[in-house]
C-alpha cells in the first residue's frame, strides 16, 4: 500500500484569515481503496484456511502465484506470511468487526468479505467510506429469500461471494443478470475445476471468479487450465479481398460443419486452401428458398481446406470431429470458440474462388458450387458464391504462411 504523504507545515496565515472557521477533520474523508479487482477478466480465489501446517502449503501458494496472476487467497492471520507477492489477500469475516479488528484488516488484507446481514445494517452504511479496501458481501443461497438477499447485495457492494445449495444454475443466472446491471462482480464458491468450468460459462458472461478450497498441487493446475479457457478472448483482423476469378473445378468431397451453438446473422468461419489466409463463409442462419434455415451450420467446402481455430491454430476440415473447437468470426472481427457437433462430408460439384488482398496476396477457397453457399461481402451481407464476379469485395484475412499440424512454424514451406 502506498503511504500517504502529509503536506509540509505552511507558513503562518495572515491575521485577516485567523478568524476563518476550522476545516473538517481529515479523518472524515474516505480512505483510498487499494487492490482493485481485475476488470474484465476471470480470476480464482483459493481457500487456504484448511491447509495450515501442511508441509506443502508454501509450495501450493507459490504455484497459485505463478499460475493464477490476478487471483487471490483466503487466509487467516497465521497464514499471511505464506502469501506470495502479487496475490490478493481476502478476509472472510463473520459479524461486525471492532475498530481494532477493522484497522488490522485494512493493514493486512486487500479484500474484506462481510456477511450480507452486516452489509445490510447501519454499521456498514456508517463505516463504508472509511474501510479503505475492496468490500464484498457473502450469501449462501438455500431458498428464495436468500436468493433475494443475494440480488439485493449486488446493489450495495462491488463484489458478491455466493454459494448455492442446489446444483441448478438458474439462481446463479438470476444473480449474474442483476450483478451485471449494477457493476458488481460475482465470485461463486465451487467444489472443483469441473464445476468452475460450468460456472465461468453461465449466461455466456459467467461468474467473474470462483472460490475453491485448496486440496493439492494437482487441483491448482487443473483450475489453472479451466481459467485459461475462460479468459480466452479472440479477435480477427478482417480485410477487404477483391474477387479475381471463380471457376468450376469438378467434383469433390465437401464438408458441412454443424456446431452446438446458434450462429448469428453476421457470423461465419474463415476458410482457405492455403495457410496464408481465407475467406469468411456465412452460416445457414440466413433464410433460403426451398429449405428451412440451419442456424448451426456452415457449408464449409473442400475437406482439405484450413479452418481457423482458437489460439491461432488451424485444422483441416477432414481432421475435425465432434467436440473440437473452431472460431466463429463476426464481420466486425470479434470471434468466439464454437464446438463442432458433427461434420457431414458428401460428394458435390466444387467451385474455386480466388481473391486478392490489398498487398497482392492471393487467397483461394474451394466450396460447393451451389447458389445457396455464401460468403460475406464487405457490407456484412451474404453473397451467393455462384454470382461472384471479378471486382466484388468480400471479407477475409491474410497471415504469415507456414503451418505444421495446424501450428505456426518458422521454416520454408511452399504452398501452390
Amino acid at each position: 500500500m502506498t503511504d500517504v504523504i502529509q503536506d509540509k507545515p505552511k507558513a503562518a496565515a495572515p491575521k485577516q484569515r485567523a478568524q476563518e472557521p476550522p476545516r473538517k477533520a481529515a479523518a472524515a474523508e474516505p480512505a483510498p481503496v487499494r487492490a482493485p479487482l481485475p476488470p474484465g477478466q476471470k480470476y480464482t480465489w483459493h481457500d487456504f484456511r484448511k491447509v495450515s501446517g501442511r508441509p506443502d502449503t508454501a509450495e501450493i501458494a507459490e504455484a497459485v502465484r505463478r499460475l493464477h496472476a490476478g487471483g487471490g487467497v483466503v487466509v487467516d492471520e497465521e497464514q499471511l506470511a505464506l502469501v506470495p507477492a502479487g496475490l490478493r489477500k481476502i478476509k472472510l469475516f463473520s459479524g461486525v468487526p471492532t475498530p481494532e479488528e477493522l484497522e488490522r484488516i485494512r493493514k493486512e488484507y486487500d479484500i474484506l468479505v462481510l456477511d450480507a446481514d452486516v452489509v445490510a445494517g447501519n454499521w456498514f452504511v456508517e463505516n463504508k467510506a472509511r474501510i479503505g479496501i475492496t468490500v464484498g458481501a457473502s450469501v449462501d443461497v438455500v431458498d428464495p429469500p436468500s436468493l433475494e438477499r443475494a440480488v439485493e447485495m449486488t446493489r450495495l457492494v462491488e463484489l458478491l461471494l455466493v454459494s448455492f445449495k442446489d446444483s441448478t444454475k438458474i439462481p446463479l443466472e438470476i444473480v449474474l443478470a442483476d450483478a451485471q446491471n449494477h457493476g458488481c462482480q460475482t465470485v461463486m464458491a465451487v467444489r472443483d475445476s469441473v464445476e468452475a468450468n460450468v460456472v465461468f460459462g453461465v449466461l455466456e458472461i459467467g461468474a467473474d471468479g470462483v472460490l475453491v478450497e485448496v486440496e493439492d498441487l494437482t487441483a491448482v493446475h487443473r483450475l489453472h487450465e479451466v481459467l485459461v479457457v475462460a479468459q480466452r478472448t479472440h479477435g480477427q483482423q478482417l480485410q477487404k479481398l477483391r474477387i479475381v476469378e471463380t471457376r468450376h473445378v469438378g467434383m469433390g468431397d465437401r464438408a458441412c460443419l454443424d456446431f452446438t451453438s446458434y450462429l448469428g446473422l453476421d457470423e461465419g468461419v474463415l476458410l482457405g486452401c492455403f495457410s496464408g489466409g481465407g475467406i469468411l463463409a456465412t452460416s445457414e442462419t440466413h433464410p433460403l428458398p426451398y429449405m428451412p434455415t440451419r442456424p448451426f451450420r456452415v457449408n464449409a467446402g473442400a475437406l482439405q481446406m484450413y479452418v481457423l481455430a482458437p489460439d491461432n491454430r488451424t485444422w483441416y476440415l477432414s481432421d475435425l470431429r465432434a467436440g473440437m473447437e473452431v472460431l466463429a468470426v463476426r464481420t466486425d472481427g470479434t470471434a468466439r470458440p464454437v464446438t463442432v457437433g458433427r461434420v457431414k462430408i458428401e460428394r458435390r460439384p466444387m467451385l474455386q474462388i480466388i481473391a486478392e488482398a490489398p498487398d497482392g496476396t492471393r487467397i483461394t477457397t474451394i466450396m460447393q458450387e451451389d447458389w445457396h453457399v455464401r460468403v460475406f461481402g464487405t457490407d456484412s451481407e451474404p453473397r451467393n458464391i455462384t454470382e461472384l464476379k471479378p471486382g466484388d469485395e468480400v471479407f477475409g484475412f491474410t497471415q504469415e504462411p507456414g503451418r505444421h499440424v495446424g501450428v505456426k512454424v518458422e521454416e520454408l514451406i511452399i504452398e501452390q
